[in-house]
């Protein structure tokens, strides 16, 4: 097994870290993640395929945490994609149609449904926590009794999604019912951190209940296959509740659902997001996934069946992975992919920012974005 390797920080990368406002877990993956004993190797490498799926989807997600209206978006996706705006390098996201956004009841929790035209596929992605009072949510762990009375879900995300299923549940029927089966023939449900939780727990709904997704007007659900993937998820039920929604998807209950559920780890040299070691195992919840991931320096990793409540893992690199310097070497909550998501964030407030003041907010953008790339070659300070 190689010994982990620490990377100097480059001049872009010190900048990159400088500029980071949002949470990223490093403290509490430190303190609450631990290595399993197994060693990932080459042999439990994902297929490339699988990656690639994984990153597109992935744009979906992280873009719910936009300061921009989900609207104004999808209105403006040619100008957002250009280089330097907030979209560059998303790449998946064009040609998608916006169906609907929604906001939740409670503490305002974003989501909305795309149309992807090229693949086929209807989108629906859950932001995760951007607010305090989503974050007040997060840390009310007590234990909630779900209706199927096969275990107990976490009380905070549950309210969550409770103040969110209806509108969610109606933007999928209509999406359903404005597209034919030839249209779509996939739906894509995803969320990062909170919003994989409220995923898991819509989709949890689903496996017990096909006719959620479909009302008078609408097509069977069972003739739409359905992925289901999340980036960095913090359990949300008890191992009875998993135990029973994939019983019920063994059991034939949505015959044809192709299910892909991915707890996306990002780890780059020694730092993980903690978000996956949260709520601690003392508190009885566990992971959803049977056979989440794990990201090392661009590999995807299948996490064997039993180490799946593990963060944090040793892996075995060929002579020719150890020469690659990571992009992202001290890993962190908001990094996936290859995308910078703090970047993201940084940008799209940036874009809010010169559309008050009227005019031309697009030269004004590109001005404050050169500004921006003129400090960071200027000011590189040590990182601490």
């Amino acid at each position: 097994m190689a010994p982990a390797r620490k990377y100097a920080l480059t001049k872009e990368q010190t900048a990159m870290y400088r500029n980071e406002t949002l949470q990223n877990f490093r403290t509490i993956a430190k303190i609450m993640s631990t290595y399993a004993s197994y060693t990932l190797s080459a042999k439990d490498l994902a297929p490339v395929e699988v990656k690639e799926y994984l990153s597109e989807i992935g744009e979906f997600a992280e873009i719910t945490y936009s300061t921009l209206s989900t609207g104004f978006i999808f209105d403006n996706l040619a100008t957002l994609m250009e280089p330097g705006f907030p979209l560059e390098g998303y790449h998946s996201v064009r040609d998608s149609k916006l169906l609907s956004a929604f906001t939740g009841k409670t503490a305002d929790l974003p989501g909305y449904l795309v149309y992807r035209p090229h693949t086929k596929q209807l989108v629906l992605a859950f932001s995760g926590t951007a607010t305090v009072m989503q974050a007040v949510h997060d840390l009310r762990a007590l234990h909630h009794r779900h209706p199927s009375r096969r275990g107990n879900v976490h009380s905070g995300f549950w309210k969550l999604y409770k103040g969110i299923k209806s509108l969610a549940l109606e933007a999928i029927r209509n999406g359903l019912a404005e597209h034919s089966e030839q249209d779509v023939t996939e739906l894509v449900i995803t969320g990062h951190s909170m919003g994989a939780a409220v995923s898991q727990l819509l989709l949890m709904d689903i496996l017990r209940d096909e006719s959620l997704l479909r009302d008078r007007e609408t097509r069977s659900w069972s003739s739409t296959g359905a992925n289901f993937w999340t980036l960095d998820a913090p359990k949300y039920g008890e191992a009875s509740i998993s135990e029973y929604s994939v019983k019920a998807y063994n059991d034939g209950k949505l015959t044809l659902i192709i299910f892909l559920c991915a707890i996306f780890l990002q780890r780059q040299v020694d730092c993980i997001p903690g978000v996956p070691s949260l709520p601690p195992l003392a508190f009885g919840y566990r992971h959803y996934a049977r056979s989440p991931f794990y990201f090392l320096h661009g590999r995807l990793y299948h996490i064997p069946v039993e180490s799946r409540e593990y963060a944090l893992f040793h892996v075995t690199l060929d002579p020719e992975d150890e020469k690659i310097a990571p992009e992202h070497p001290r890993g962190g909550h908001n990094y996936y992919n290859g995308r910078d998501m703090e970047k993201f964030a940084r940008r799209t407030i940036w874009v809010l920012e010169a559309m008050k003041k009227g005019g031309d907010w697009k030269e004004r953008y590109r001005a404050k974005v050169a500004k921006h790339a003129v400090s960071r070659r200027l000011v590189i300070l040590p990182f601490p």
